[in-house]
Parts: structure tokens; sequence; C-alpha cells
């Protein structure tokens, strides 16, 4: 039946054998049902689908109308609440490094893991990378400054640091660079810059050849001690005991870098031709380049290379720290203050008289030509 439904209609509702159900003609799919035991549920039809609103007498009638027109204005009082956003997790410098600039790292840097160890000395790791501040690195350098740190050394960290937040503004990470506008510290950019004087470089490969004798007579004394009991042998070893030699003299003689002499590989070498090849992904000038081996260079290659033919692929002398076995070649050979990055300094100190006697050369052979 319908009937405009209040209060004292569905208090006056009667039970009867059957239950049955009382329609509002006010607010549409509002029912009262009424069983034979004299319940009475206030239900509410949508979408012709039954729907329990709650029991008499804890609801009453004006509690019912008011739920359901609350339903039907699809403001449901039991829906559970729509869950909360979730807040997008806080970019840290960490955690930029991890996801993001590691990877760059690893697949664009020679030395991956000496640029990230740089970076973690910032002491940034839980600061949200868009709250990094100019003042942040400033305070930074001048305690590191207080430490003794040289002003170069510091202007090279800070550089990284600015390369890697570069990276972050083009990756839509940052909004702006916020070491844009940070100055590197005044340097004497014409520094002392060392290279082997008269007989240094004789002392030094003499050290260098030391050693690789040292090494050599002890794997024979320890094959000879092998042999009388029984042992299998140790192998022979070449004319230089490891990579440390041909690696030194490859450098002072061709000025190559760290990181390229790493990178080699025998494919990059053409000892009939007198050359090797730079490639530009290994090379910090992103560029390939060729450099002429002079005799000594290409001497230490063929010895090093030996009578085998290695695979194009295979390093020329491999990636190795080899910082100890160095110190103490340079210890023995008396040398001080001296970098194996000044290998290079000397190639160029051995190379440029060359070139200025050519240049010379030929701007006298335009001057003949004129005459």
């Amino acid at each position: 039946m319908r009937k405009l439904l209040n209060q004292r209609v569905a208090d006056s509702a009667k039970p009867e054998a059957r239950p049955y159900e009382v329609r509002d003609t006010a607010i549409t799919g509002l029912i009262l049902r009424v069983q034979p035991t004299g319940a009475k549920t206030w239900k509410l039809i949508q979408n012709r689908k039954p729907r329990t609103l709650g029991r008499m007498p804890v609801m009453t009638h004006g509690m019912a109308a008011e739920k359901a027109m609350a339903i039907l204005r699809g403001e449901d009082p039991d829906a559970a609440p729509e869950p909360e956003p979730e807040l997008p997790e806080a970019l840290t410098f960490d955690l930029f490094l991890d996801r993001h600039y590691w990877p760059y790292l690893r697949s664009h840097h020679s030395r991956p893991e000496e640029s990230l160890r740089c970076l973690k000395r910032f002491g940034l790791g839980d600061k949200e990378l868009v709250a990094l501040r100019l003042a942040d690195v400033e305070t930074w350098r001048i305690e590191r400054r207080r430490k003794g740190r040289s002003d170069r050394t510091i202007n090279r960290d800070t550089a990284t640091l600015k390369a890697a937040l570069e990276r972050a503004v083009e990756w839509e990470l940052l909004p702006e660079n916020p070491l844009r506008r940070l100055k590197p510290l005044k340097t004497d950019k014409r520094g002392v810059v060392r290279y082997l004087h008269g007989e240094e470089a004789t002392r030094l490969l003499a050290a260098l050849s030391a050693r690789d004798t040292s090494i050599q007579e002890a794997r024979e004394s320890a094959n000879r001690w092998r042999a009388e009991r029984g042992y299998e042998l140790l192998p022979k070893l070449g004319p230089y005991a490891d990579n440390l030699t041909p690696l030194v003299i490859v450098a002072l003689n061709t000025g190559l870098r760290r990181g390229e002499l790493w990178n080699l590989a025998w494919g990059d070498v053409d000892l009939k031709r007198g050359t090797l090849t730079v490639s530009g992904q290994g090379a910090k000038s992103k560029q390939t380049r060729h450099v002429p081996l002079n005799a000594s260079a290409t001497a230490a290659l063929k010895a090093h290379k030996g009578d085998v033919t290695p695979l194009p692929s295979l390093p020329v002398f491999g990636r190795h720290e080899f910082k100890t076995a160095f110190a103490a070649v340079l210890k023995d050979a008396g040398l001080e203050d001296f970098r194996f990055h000044d290998c290079r300094h000397h190639a160029d100190n051995r190379i440029m008289p060359n070139r200025a006697a050519g240049k010379r050369l030929a701007a006298l052979g335009r001057c003949l030509e004129s005459a």
C-alpha cells in the first residue's frame, strides 16, 4: 500500500498474517516493512535494490526520512570514508642519488664510485632535494677549509655536487639549481706543475724494473719449493711482474689519464702503425682521439702483450687500484710530491717543446716562401 508516512502512521501499523510494506508517497523508495511478529523496519529501495535503514522504535520516521534523503543526494552516512590521498614520498638527497643519479653515473662516468663518495661527503642525505640551499654548501665549504682541505679540492667537490643538481633540474626534480650562484673559491690557476726532472725518470724506471725483478725472483723461488714437493707450479711471469710498469711507461709517453688507461682495450691499440685510440665513451672530453706511440710506449705494450693475440675486447691494463704499489716505487726512486696524474704533466712537458719547434719551423717556411 502507499501512504504519506509519518510517525503516527508508523506507530499505528498493525501486524498481519503475512509481511507487508507501506510505501511513502513523499520520499521515493522509502518503505516501512511490518512483520507478523510486529517488528517494523525502515527500508530504502534504490535502483531496485532494497537497503535496510534501521528498525523501530530505535529509528523514528524523522530519522529514517533524513537518512533516506541523504542517500538519495549521494551523501551516504554509512559509507566508509574515502581514504586520504597518500602524500608523495619526500625526495631526499640520498633517494635522489640512489634512484636517479647513481644509474646515470654508472652509465656515463668512468669512475662512478669516486663521484658517489664525493657526493656523500656533503652530509645532505636526509635533506629534501627541494630544501637544499646555497647556505648549506657554503657552511660545508667553511668547515672543510677549517679542516685544512685545499681550495682546489673543495672546488672540485662542489663542482661535482653542482653537476648532480643540474641533472636534477633537467629531469624536472628541482625547479632550479640552488648552486647556480655559487662562485668557486679563488685558486692559483698557474700552480706548480710537477713533472720529472733530469734523472728522475731514470730513477723511476729503475725502481719499477727492480720491483719486477723482485717479484719474478720470488715467483721462481716459490716454484722451486713447489717442484721439490710435487705441487702444481704457479704460472711463469712475463717481462713485467704485473700491469704497473707498462701502465706507468705508457702514461709517461702518451699523457693518457688514469681512467683512459683503465678503459683501454687491445682492440684500441695498433702496434703496427704505432697508435692507440681513446674512445669518446671513456674519455673526459667524450671525444674520440688517436694518440701516437713512441718507441718506448710501443716496446712496453709489445712486451706486455707477449706472444699471444688477445681478444680485442680484453682490457690492456684493467681497472685496479695501485696506490700502495706506486707509492712504494716512488719511495724507492726517491721521488717526492709526485702523483700518478703527474705522468700526464711529464708527457706534456716532453711533447710541448717539440710542438713549439714545429710551429717555428712552419713559420720560417712561410716566410721563405713569401720572400
